[in-house]
């Protein structure tokens, strides 16, 4: 394997994590070992700091050092992340980002990687779901590593099971493709379908049922033979994926003879979403090889917004947020001139229908000033799909026209 220029993908979950990379002699993407000669892929999200020295350990190593060596065990790396709050060690205060960024540094160390931003082209980071908090921690990860925005990534695992899906043999994708995921006693279905009279075709995944599997083997047989058969329905489903240690063909007896019926092919692994976010990564640096196609996640922004405004002397619609775009990639600042205007007025318009209406935000206490000499300041970003913060300053123009250091907030929700 080159060390240098490589496009990495990792699922990180809150039990075990997994890393992988681009090969692209096979063009697919190969699961990274725990240690040379080891099958294993999975390890644990944990760290651990060793009191006396500072020093840091990943995975197993931080499980036996925390048991053996009196370090300090992180074992709720993930959490931590989600929820956005902090974890001290030794008295020092670390939030999830700063851990994160421990956690990936030697998780990549797998891949020989010592210097990320030199041998690392892309990186997408895979987890069960985003919230804001998450998107921070990853964010501030990749920048303690000195890893640029433009090449590092993040993304849920729908959209994971979306890229590995689009990334294999057209055969596996013609019709739905269903996954199964199996948790402890828990099993999960999911589908991914797409609409091929949409252009781009459009692609969707939806959350099916979730059950709880009894421990005696047949019973559990029983239980999942009639998930497979109410998730599946009369459906035409070309492959179906299923993920997860507690699925056994020694149990699995009926349910598996009802999966592979009609022809379906059925995969079983757990590298899905690692692999996901690999081809993802993939995707947004080196090949866009899915430009015809559009992933209709529930992260995505599914509205256009604008401003109208003179560019130039002339009227013209400035865009500022694109819809087809994850909210957590979006942000936007600009600077532009008031022109006999007191309040903003953005145009909406919807991306399925294009359907527009104008949202306007006053602006109080702004000074009285002749007009183009009130430069304003805009900064726009997401906190979720459909919630949009927008903030607004006050920067005066020039020495004639100081800042009067007024700054408004409001959150445009859509």
């Amino acid at each position: 394997m080159d060390v240098k220029n490589l496009i990495v993908g990792m699922d990180l979950n809150r039990k075990e994590s997994q890393i992988c990379y681009y090969e692209r002699g096979s063009q697919d993407a190969v699961s990274a070992p725990v240690k040379v000669g080891s099958t294993k892929v999975a390890f644990p999200t944990v760290l651990s700091r060793i009191p006396e020295s500072g020093e840091w350990h990943y995975g197993l190593e931080a499980e036996f050092f925390a048991e053996q060596k009196n370090g300090v065990l992180v074992d709720q790396l993930y959490d931590l992340c989600a929820d956005g709050n902090s974890f001290s060690v030794d008295g020092e205060e670390f939030s999830g980002g700063d851990l994160l960024a421990v956690f990936l540094k030697q998780a990549l160390t797998m891949l020989g990687v010592t210097e990320p931003p030199r041998q690392i082209d892309g990186i997408m980071i895979t987890v069960p779901a985003l919230t804001k908090p998450f998107v921070q921690a990853i964010r501030k990860a990749y920048e303690k590593l000195s890893i640029p925005r433009g090449r590092a990534y993040l993304q849920d695992y729908k959209e994971s099971f979306y890229f590995h899906t689009l990334y294999q043999k057209p055969e596996i994708w013609t019709r739905k493709v269903g996954l199964f995921q199996f948790e402890e006693e828990n099993v999960s279905f999911e589908s991914l379908s797409m609409n091929h009279r949409t252009k781009p075709v459009t692609a969707q995944v939806e959350e099916g049922k979730t059950i709880h599997l009894s421990g005696e083997p047949q019973q559990k047989d029983e239980q999942f033979r009639a998930l497979v058969e109410e998730s599946l329905k009369d459906e035409l489903y070309s492959s179906v994926f299923i993920l997860g240690e507690a699925f056994d063909k020694s149990w699995a007896v009926r349910s598996t003879a009802l999966l592979c019926r009609g022809k379906r092919r059925v995969f079983c692994g757990d590298n899905l979403f690692a692999k996901g976010a690999c081809f993802g990564a993939r995707e947004k640096v080196e090949e866009r090889s899915l430009k015809g196609y559009l992933y209709l996640g529930n992260d995505l922004i599914r509205y256009n917004v604008g401003m109208e405004m003179k560019i130039n002397g002339s009227p013209a619609y400035y865009p500022l947020v694109t819809a087809g775009v994850n909210w957590y990639e979006t942000e936007k600042e600009c600077e532009f001139l008031m022109d006999g205007i007191r309040d903003l007025v953005f145009v909406v318009s919807k991306m399925e229908d294009g359907k527009r209406y104008r949202y306007s935000m006053a602006l109080p206490g702004l000074p009285d000033r002749p007009d183009k000499t009130t430069r304003l300041r805009l900064h726009m970003e997401y906190d979720s799909p459909r919630r949009c913060q927008i903030d607004v300053e006050d920067l005066g123009f020039g020495e004639m026209f100081p800042s009067s250091g007024k700054k408004w907030h409001e959150t445009m929700e859509g």
